[in-house]
C-alpha cells in the first residue's frame, strides 16, 4: 500500500501485480495535489501495462472527479460534525450544504488535517482479475440514505444526454459538485463502449466504494488462450541447463546409488523433475505426481537413458540470472507449500508429497516461455500473424499475463494428473478452483505469497485475506515469521 508521502512509480511492481491478479492500493488523507498527479501516473502506468492505453484520457477524468467527491465526502462529514449538524437528517443536511461549500474552501487546510486526525482516507484500488479490470475510489464514510437516493437521480439524469457539450450547456444542481460530475462520468464511459451498468455506487460496512468496471477485451482473452495452447501444441523440448544434467548422469553411474538418493537431487530442480514425470504420464501414461514413485516406475536403466545428452527432448540453455531466479523460486514455493501442507493442512488430506511437484511446477508456462527457442516462438507468432490476432495479445503473452494458463495447456498435453493440471491453472486463483482440489491451491497460492512478500514485489494487504484465514493465518505479524521460517529452512537445504 502507497501513502500520500510516496511519489516514485514502481513499474516492476504495477506489472508483477498485474500478472499475478493482485490488487494495487494508494491511500491519501489530504489527497494534496503532488498526491493526485501520482495516481493518475499509477493509473497511466497501470493501463499501459494491461494494454488498455485507449482508455487513459477518458478514465484520468473519471479517476480526479471520483477522488474529489470522496474527499468532500470526509469533509463534510467532519464540517457537519463540528457545527453540530446531524448528517443523517435531511433537514440539517440541507441547512449545512448552504454553507458547507464557501465555508471549507476559506480554510481548506484546516479541514484536510482535521480529517486525517479522524483517520479519514481516501484510496484508489486497481486491479485485473481474469475477464475485467476494477478501478475502485474507497473512502470511510457510508452515504446517507437521502445521498444514496440524489447520486441514483444523477445517474438517471445522465441517461437524457448524448454528448458532454449537450450537459455542459445546461444547468445542473449546483448544489452538489458531485452532479454535474456523475453524469459527465457516464458519457466519457460511453465514448469507451461502456455503459451505466459499469459504474457502481457501494456504500456498507462503514465505506464509500465507487466502482468502474472495464470488461477486458473478449477477442484479446480468446487469442491469448489459443496463442496459449499454440504454445503448447508446438512444445518438443525440456530446457536444461547442461551442469545440472551432467551432476544427474554421474550421479546414476555410481554403483551404489538409490532411488531416493537420486529423487532428492532431481527434485531441487524443475527441468530435472519435469524429465521423469513428463516420460511416466506421456509416454507410459501412468498418472502419478510423486517424484519418487515415477523414478521407481521408471527403473534404473531407462533413468540413465533419460538424463543423458542422447535424450533429444532436452535442450540446453544458457545460464542467464533470471532462468536461474525462475529455477530457484520454483524449487522454494516447492518446498514452502511441502512443509506449509505438513504443518497446517495436516488433517485436511494434503498429500505433502504431491503438492512439492504441484509447488516446483506451479510456474510452468513461465518456466517454458521464458526459455522458449527461437523456432517456437516463430511457430506462435507465425500463427498470431496468419489468423489475424491483435499485436496486443503476443505482448500480453509475453508479459506471463496468461502463464497459468499456458502451463495448464502444456500438463493437459503431457497428460498429467487433473490436481497437478488444476493447481498450475488457479495458482493465483485458488478460491475458483474445484473443491477436490481447492485446499492444495490454496497452499500453492500462500507458498508463492510468501516468497513474494520476502522478495518486497508483494505485500501483505494485496493477499487475499479469505484465503490466509483458511490456515488461521490473521494477522501480518504470523504470515511473515511462518514466511521467515520457511525461508530459513529453505536456505539450509540449499
Amino acid at each position: 500500500m502507497l501513502d500520500e508521502n510516496k511519489r516514485a512509480i514502481d513499474k516492476e511492481k504495477i506489472k508483477s501485480s498485474i500478472r499475478l491478479w493482485l490488487p494495487i492500493s494508494i491511500t491519501t488523507y489530504t489527497l494534496p495535489r503532488t498526491m493526485e498527479l501520482y495516481m493518475q501516473d499509477v493509473l497511466s502506468t497501470f493501463l499501459s501495462e494491461c494494454h488498455q492505453e485507449h482508455m487513459t484520457s477518458y478514465l484520468s477524468y473519471c479517476l480526479s472527479e471520483l477522488i474529489a467527491n470522496a474527499k468532500k465526502a470526509n469533509t463534510k462529514w467532519i464540517y457537519f460534525k463540528e457545527k453540530g449538524l446531524n448528517i443523517e437528517d435531511e433537514a440539517d443536511y440541507d441547512t449545512g450544504m448552504k454553507t458547507f461549500k464557501e465555508d471549507t474552501l476559506d480554510n481548506i487546510d484546516y479541514w484536510l488535517l482535521t480529517q486525517k486526525k479522524e483517520g479519514l482516507f481516501v484510496r484508489l484500488v486497481l486491479q485485473e482479475y481474469k475477464d475485467k479490470i476494477k478501478i475502485e475510489i474507497h473512502n470511510n464514510r457510508e452515504l446517507t440514505l437521502f445521498e444514496y437516493k440524489r447520486i441514483h437521480d444523477k445517474l438517471a439524469r445522465a441517461r437524457k444526454y448524448s454528448s458532454i457539450d449537450e450537459v455542459m450547456n445546461k444547468i445542473l444542481d449546483t448544489s452538489e459538485g458531485a452532479g454535474l460530475g456523475i453524469v459527465i462520468i457516464i458519457l466519457m464511459l460511453e465514448k469507451i463502449g461502456l455503459t451505466e451498468e459499469n459504474y457502481q455506487v457501494i456504500s456498507e460496512n462503514g465505506e464509500t466504494i465507487t466502482r468502474i468496471i472495464l470488461p477486458v477485451n473478449k477477442e484479446s482473452d480468446t487469442a491469448l488462450k489459443d496463442l496459449s495452447e499454440t504454445f503448447a501444441d508446438n512444445l518438443t523440448t525440456i530446457p536444461v541447463f547442461q551442469t545440472k544434467l551432467e551432476e544427474i548422469d554421474k550421479l546414476l553411474d555410481e554403483p551404489d546409488i538409490t532411488i531416493p538418493a537420486i529423487s532428492k537431487k532431481i527434485s531441487k530442480d524443475i527441468s530435472l523433475s519435469l524429465i521423469a514425470l513428463h516420460y511416466v504420464n506421456s509416454i507410459m501414461k501412468v498418472p502419478c505426481t510423486s517424484l519418487p514413485k515415477a523414478l521407481d516406475i521408471i527403473g534404473m536403466e531407462t533413468l540413465k537413458l533419460l538424463y543423458s545428452q542422447k535424450n533429444q527432448m532436452l535442450r540446453y540453455i544458457n545460464p542467464l540470472d533470471d532462468d536461474y531466479n525462475l529455477w530457484e523460486h520454483s524449487s522454494r514455493i516447492a518446498f514452502y507449500a511441502y512443509n506449509l501442507a505438513r504443518n497446517l493442512a495436516s488433517e485436511d488430506s494434503v498429500a505433502s508429497e504431491e503438492i512439492f511437484i504441484e509447488g516446483l511446477f506451479h510456474d510452468l508456462g513461465r518456466v517454458m516461455f521464458t526459455t522458449a527457442s527461437p523456432e517456437h516462438m516463430k511457430a506462435v507468432t507465425d500463427k498470431l500473424t496468419a489468423e489475424g490476432y491483435p499485436y496486443t495479445s503476443i505482448n500480453a503473452l509475453t508479459d506471463g499475463i496468461n502463464h497459468g494458463h499456458m502451463g495448464y495447456c502444456i500438463a493437459k498435453k503431457w497428460n498429467f494428473p487433473d490436481e497437478l493440471c488444476g493447481t498450475i491453472l488457479y495458482h493465483h486463483d485458488p478460491l475458483y478452483a474445484p473443491r477436490t482440489f481447492s485446499k492444495s491451491t490454496a497452499i500453492i497460492y500462500i507458498a508463492d505469497m510468501m516468497s513474494r512478500y520476502l522478495e518486497k514485489t508483494v505485500d501483505f494487504y494485496q493477499i487475499d485475506k479469505g484465503i490466509l484465514r483458511q490456515f488461521n493465518i490473521i494477522t501480518e505479524d504470523k504470515f511473515s515469521k511462518l514466511a521467515r521460517m520457511a525461508e530459513e529452512a529453505f536456505l539450509k537445504t540449499r
